[in-house]
């Protein structure tokens, strides 16, 4: 785990870069004595927007931009759409000086680089692979040039498990790429699908997470209305929900004791409706790949701050432990949270402990830094 002081002497020689942590002293902000993390920031690498623009439209995809500000829209093939007028390859989460800009002005020391949506399920398999390796280089490449401002994680082709074996046994080798950046859901297959097995059992012997984000929230023609939308509000829960219930039902996290798995949005639905799981084990024998009653495997996930209620996060702190939640936003995104340092230090009741758990050492200890 990186110490405070370890951190700014690194930092020492980056004299255009301002460190979160001082940013937030000059301005009056809590200082922690380890780096804060933000688990979970999205962003795009260049060379994968690049290689998106270039030969997307041969492979399905509608491409629009880019528009006045720098930004591109994506439509993908097949009906996967996370909004229905396409995903934005926003300018903000490329652009490396606005990156730093908006981490020193939250007041985070370190980002995990995850992309979001559209990914790369959609895409023929082999060019899903090829938009996985750049994908994973240009990660791989803002580690490296800004060593103590960023790790990375894993893109992989999961609609080809064998291809994507083939890319973890690379992407595993470069340098600050510390997780697996993966849908909730494979074009609607589910993870528990005996076919993803031999991709996790490879990804706890290398001890690689899963970071789960949402994609394609299931039935997302009926979340968006004609004058409003609930993929945000609803649709992203529900798959974080489904996504751990699939993990314990169908046996992956017995089988993978060792197996570490981020769920967002606090874990969507999954900590509030497990306990229905426990009351129909008793009376239902249709859950025969589970070892334990379901609330059990609470701890086995790790819960982000994003659920929007202080009370309803103290009561998930209680409920899994302040070792299991770690600082992630899903910045810069709509629902994301803005300002994670002020956020914790206003949950109801929180001790300085669980402020430095939740904001440097639970995300450091499960990247590993």
């Amino acid at each position: 785990m990186i110490e405070r002081r370890t951190f700014l002497a690194g930092l020492a020689g980056a004299a255009t870069l301002l460190p979160a942590q001082e940013a937030a002293a000059q301005q009056g902000v809590q200082r922690y004595s380890k780096p804060v993390v933000d688990a979970h920031v999205h962003w795009y690498p260049q060379d994968f927007v690049d290689l998106l623009v270039k030969e997307g439209p041969a492979n399905g995809a509608q491409i629009e931009g880019p528009d006045k500000e720098g930004d591109y829209t994506v439509k993908v093939p097949g009906g996967q759409w996370y909004l229905p007028n396409g995903s934005p390859l926003r300018r903000e989460m490329r652009d490396f000086d606005i990156i730093l800009k908006q981490m020193d002005e939250r007041h985070v020391d370190i980002y995990a680089l995850s992309m979001t949506n559209p990914m790369v399920y959609w895409a023929p398999p082999e060019f899903g692979l090829r938009l996985s390796q750049v994908a994973n280089d240009g990660t791989s490449a803002a580690h490296l040039k800004y060593p103590s401002r960023f790790v990375g994680t894993i893109m992989l082709p999961l609609q080809d498990p064998q291809l994507s074996l083939q890319e973890l046994e690379r992407a595993a080798k470069l340098p600050g790429m510390r997780g697996i950046n993966m849908g909730e859901h494979v074009n609607g297959k589910n993870l528990c699908d005996k076919s993803f097995w031999p991709l996790w059992e490879r990804c706890e012997a290398l001890g690689l997470p899963l970071f789960l984000h949402n994609l394609n929230p299931t039935d997302h023609e009926r979340l968006v209305e004609k004058d409003f939308s609930m993929i945000n509000v609803l649709g992203n829960p529900f798959e974080a929900g489904i996504a751990a219930e699939v993990l314990v039902l169908g046996g992956v996290l017995d089988a993978f004791p060792k197996l570490e798995v981020y769920l967002p949005h606090a874990g969507g639905t999954f900590p509030w409706l497990v306990w229905r799981t426990d009351f129909a084990q008793k009376y239902n024998g249709n859950f025969k790949y589970m070892k334990q009653p379901a609330s059990s495997y609470l701890r086995r996930f790790y819960y982000d701050l994003i659920i929007h209620d202080l009370k309803l996060l103290r009561v998930l702190i209680d409920m899994v432990g302040a070792d299991r939640i770690v600082s992630g936003t899903d910045f810069p995104q709509g629902m994301a949270i803005k300002k994670p340092v002020e956020l914790v230090e206003s949950i109801p009741g929180v001790t300085q402990r669980e402020r430095e758990l939740i904001l440097c050492e639970n995300p450091a200890r499960l990247l590993k830094l």
